[in-house]
């Protein structure tokens, strides 16, 4: 037991910068008269038969009776059947409604103008609200899972490190971690099946009901034969599985311990489950910010470090006004031209433009700037959030443009995103022409395949097979 003494666990994860979409809202508020509030869009709610541009009057429905009406739209067939074949962003480049229109089956539309003339709800807003109906039902589901997961994780790593001994609470925890890992992989591996399958040239119902009804094992089946599951990653997850399977089923072996016996071994099926969930988190395009971070193309680290310094800029005008007046007036800085090397794990001591160091000895001014940077370094990883999430591919497509963009080799992205190099070369072609103006701003010129380039000779299929 001596050498379990100082245990130290290394998770893939890293909770501190782990990206959890956001979650979609909509409000419903009484200024003078129901409206209903969606992202920047605002609708004033008309009684059923009333042109909205003729009605003056709104009173005749309460606030209270329109969260009423919105509430019974979730029980409503049609209405669920909208929400499931609504996409779960909308590119900045596109109106929010423009999009959901050209995108959706003409079945759904017809249902959304029939739910808007038996509700208080024009066909606009009933779109809106399934959009973000959607974004909660899928995104927000996996998020939360992932909330409790790292909870949990963080709650039986600290007991593993402080017991001596593998006992009851350790047991407990244990199976509960493995239950909210199963549960994690299992919404991931959906979601990026989904992603795969769903796309907007084929937005149907039929496709949506194929993957619910799937297996877990079929979908994670679906993920290795498409590619972008490597067949050693496949192997792990389906590790995990039989691991919970055994843990459900058997009830005398209900902990799972009993063939472990340090905590040493605990700590290693930890770090392997938690490297699987990683994994999924990597490829379904919710963990992409770092390695877009530190191996993005240079326009766009230049475009995502300018923009996350003048947020910063506009935060502590409200914030810090006093310590950003004193970097303001120092000589050596200039505070809009600040960057950092991102390729190193710590930018506050690596600024490489916008202040000179040479013989500077003011430890208090230093701190400040700090300070500075290591804000502006969280504005930059959220810069590369929500370029993610405004931008026409999806997340994990967006992650494999810039880092093609910046010259990497297939082998090196499909290692930093953990799939697999035939994949991002697939990829490459899907993103040459699906690529918006949006994305070509930002990171100035897109590759495009000029051939065929097969697989390595030295690969062999049985090694990538499941």
């Amino acid at each position: 037991m001596g050498d379990d003494t100082d245990l130290d666990l290394s998770f893939a994860i890293d909770a501190e910068t782990v990206s959890l979409s956001p979650i979609g809202e909509y409000q419903i508020l009484d200024l003078e008269g129901p409206v209903v509030i969606v992202g920047d869009a605002s609708y004033r709610v008309v009684p059923v038969g009333e042109e909205s541009d003729a009605s003056e009057d709104v009173r005749e429905l309460s606030v209270d009776e329109i969260r009423a009406a919105l509430s019974e739209l979730a029980d409503n067939d049609d209405f669920q059947s909208i929400v499931d074949n609504c996409p779960t962003n909308t590119p900045l480049v596109y109106d929010d409604i423009d999009y959901l229109t050209r995108h959706l089956p003409t079945n759904s539309l017809q249902k959304c103008q029939k739910l808007s003339e038996s509700t208080p709800f024009e066909k606009e807003l009933l779109l809106q609200v399934a959009y973000v109906e959607r974004q909660n039902s899928l995104v927000g589901h996996s998020d939360n899972v992932l909330e409790y997961y790292l909870e949990q994780r963080a709650e039986i790593a600290e007991k593993v490190r402080s017991t001596d001994e593998i006992d009851s609470d350790i047991e407990r925890s244990f199976f509960s971690y493995l239950l909210l890992a199963s549960a994690l992989i299992e919404e991931l591996t959906t979601e990026t099946v989904l992603n795969e399958l769903f796309r907007e040239e084929a937005r149907l119902d039929s496709i949506t009901e194929h993957v619910r009804s799937m297996g877990h094992a079929k979908r994670l089946e679906k993920l290795c034969d498409i590619q972008i599951l490597t067949g050693g990653d496949h192997g792990s997850l389906v590790e995990v599985k039989e691991r919970r399977n055994n843990l459900v089923h058997d009830a005398q072996k209900r902990a799972g311990l009993d063939e472990l016996e340090s905590r040493r071994e605990v700590a290693q099926i930890l770090e392997q489950t938690d490297r699987c969930a990683s994994v999924l988190l990597t490829i379904s395009g919710k963990n992409i910010e770092s390695a877009i971070a530190k191996r993005g193309c240079d326009p766009y680290i230049e475009h995502a470090q300018s923009e996350a310094v003048t947020d910063t800029i506009t935060t502590w005008e409200q914030e810090n006004p006093e310590r950003l007046s004193r970097l303001h007036d120092c000589e050596r800085a200039t505070l809009e031209e600040i960057r950092w090397d991102t390729e190193e794990s710590d930018p506050r001591n690596n600024i490489t433009e916008g202040f000179t160091f040479d013989g500077f000895d003011d430890e208090e001014l230093y701190e400040i700037l700090m300070e500075f940077v290591g804000d502006a370094s969280q504005a930059f990883r959220d810069r590369i959030d929500a370029d993610a999430n405004e931008s026409n591919l999806d997340r994990f497509d967006f992650a494999v443009m810039v880092l093609l963009c910046a010259g990497h080799s297939y082998e090196e992205i499909a290692r930093w995103l953990d799939t697999d190099e035939k994949y991002v070369q697939r990829k490459e072609n899907v993103i040459a022409w699906r690529a918006s103006q949006f994305e070509k701003g930002l990171v100035e010129e897109i590759p495009r395949p000029e051939g065929p380039t097969w697989p390595s000779d030295t690969a062999s299929d049985d090694q990538d097979g499941c």
